[in-house]
């Protein structure tokens, strides 16, 4: 396969010699590129004597399904054979747990080594819906390190397993999430013989860490690069400080210029963007990046709507089906979000965001929906679409016997009040975009639309947002940086949305 053409400041990052490396790079700059370029090099370049491996690793599976895509088709399946490899943080924290298993470091319930590790609990006896004042399990170390667990407050409510019973059965069983595996890797790091543990095997097994997407690692994550620098292992970082997005699930990009500056990385800029095909586009990010004052103009001519939150996309015009209605708290919200995947999906080919929570808090099985839903679901749409002013309370007990008719054990009850009408009025948001007779586009939050681009992008600004466009971006703020990721994931133009 031919070389890739890369810029001079792509060249230099990819062959870089440097032990400690962070690329930093600007929206569409080709950071994945070069990080599977750079992956490529350090694999067939001339340190491949190490029997240890090159592994690259990132966040979540998508990022991960990437970048391996981009290391196989630049270098070949042979790039990707044992021991080199592109993995998930979590597949490395898998690894190392059970290292410290099989040398009887740490004793899992029943002496198991071997794990089965779930995404979660949904399907597991007492994995239930748990509101704010119920307990939840979570697993510690006791004094002789063994697997134990302890009771931890519910704030918000989620779901999990709040009896100790259940939760030490699946334990004694072999299994767990990927939470109770990160819960005790923790604990290990901060224990000084666990630690050198970690730190002999990583020393032994790996010769340079790739790591992508790096302001999105939390505590843990970062706490695991550092044990990489203490295990003397070559660590390449690639990232972008005004894409840091994710401190609602953990991420703390503002331990990673510690990281920098404690294991002394050199720094190499990726700037030239790939993504702007015009000056207005080249422009508005070169002032967004540097703090100038921007002002976006309104109009029209968008493919997609991004904004902060999921009730801000349910007011922009009514050509916009909005991906979600936000996280679900109660049985009719699961409901709702439930009929709504219905309908994006079979306009976009894509699920609604928070279903699997929204099938968990139902008791439906997934497979049951997908194969039952549309014949299900499609009298209450043809309800919610007729006419009269009562079509959205018809529909609301039609949607409601619906999931019993999907297997919910029972039917999600009505209620009284404000919620009740929250219902109501999200069924008539609904039948406003089944009748608009427009071509219908997708509307989804700024955290949703992280990594993607479209030709022209709308979005939606309140008073506050404009406030702090005219202002000038902070790099500090991350409100700040989520609007940054807004306003640059246009190759065109971005357009205000009325």
């Amino acid at each position: 396969m031919p070389r890739l053409p890369l810029t001079d400041q792509q060249k230099n990052a990819t062959c870089a010699v440097s032990t400690r490396l962070f690329i930093e790079a600007a929206p569409g700059a080709g950071k994945t590129t070069v990080a599977a370029e750079r992956y490529g090099v350090l694999r067939f370049g001339s340190r491949r004597r190490s029997r240890r491996s090159v592994t690259a690793i990132s966040f979540t599976r998508s990022a991960t399904g990437e970048l391996t895509r981009r290391v196989r088709s630049r270098w070949g399946s042979s790039a990707l054979t044992w021991p080199h490899g592109v993995t998930t943080v979590d597949s490395l924290l898998c690894n190392i747990l059970q290292h410290l298993l099989r040398r009887n470091v740490i004793r899992w319930p029943g002496d198991h080594t071997i794990l089965t590790v779930l995404d979660d609990w949904r399907g597991h006896r007492g994995f239930r819906w748990l509101t704010p004042g119920n307990y939840r399990r979570v697993v510690a170390l006791d004094s002789s390190r063994k697997v134990i667990s302890r009771g931890e407050r519910v704030t918000v409510a989620r779901p999990g397993i709040g009896s100790r019973e259940y939760f030490h059965g699946h334990l004694a069983a072999g299994l767990c999430t990927h939470e109770e595996i990160r819960g005790l890797v923790a604990a290990a790091i901060t224990d000084e013989a666990m630690r050198g543990v970690i730190v002999e095997l990583l020393s032994s097994s790996v010769d340079h860490l790739v790591v992508d997407e790096v302001f999105d690692a939390n505590g843990l994550d970062l706490a695991l690069i550092a044990l990489a620098c203490d295990a003397n292992i070559a660590v390449t970082l690639v990232g972008d400080p005004w894409q840091a997005l994710y401190g609602f699930r953990g991420a703390e990009p503002e331990l990673v210029p510690k990281l920098l500056k404690d294991w002394n990385f050199h720094s190499l800029p990726l700037s030239q963007s790939f993504r702007f095909e015009t000056p207005e586009m080249k422009d508005l990010a070169t002032r967004l990046r540097d703090g100038l004052p921007v002002a976006i103009i309104e109009g029209g001519d968008y493919q997609v709507v991004l904004a902060a939150k999921w009730d801000q996309l349910w007011q922009a015009p009514n050509h916009v089906l909005p991906l979600s209605f936000g996280r679900t708290s109660n049985k009719t919200d699961a409901a709702a979000i439930v009929l709504l995947d219905h309908l994006v999906y079979s306009t976009f080919n894509t699920r609604a965001i928070f279903l699997p929570e929204a099938l968990v808090l139902l008791d439906l099985d997934q497979d049951t929906y997908r194969k039952d839903g549309p014949a299900v679901l499609g009298s209450v749409v043809e309800t919610l679409s007729g006419n009269g002013v009562d079509a959205p309370w018809r529909a609301l007990a039609a949607l409601r016997s619906a999931m019993k008719d999907l297997g919910a054990p029972r039917r999600p009850p009505s209620s009284s009040g404000d919620n009740e009408q929250k219902q109501l009025d999200r069924l008539a948001l609904l039948a406003t975009r089944l009748r608009s007779g427009r071509t219908l586009i997708p509307g989804m939050t700024i955290h949703q639309a992280k990594g993607r681009e479209w030709d022209r992008v709308g979005v939606r600004l309140g008073t506050a947002e404009v406030s702090r466009l005219a202002a000038g971006l902070k790099q500090s703020v991350e409100p700040d940086r989520a609007l940054y990721v807004a306003l640059t994931r246009a190759r065109q133009h971005v357009r205000s949305v009325a």
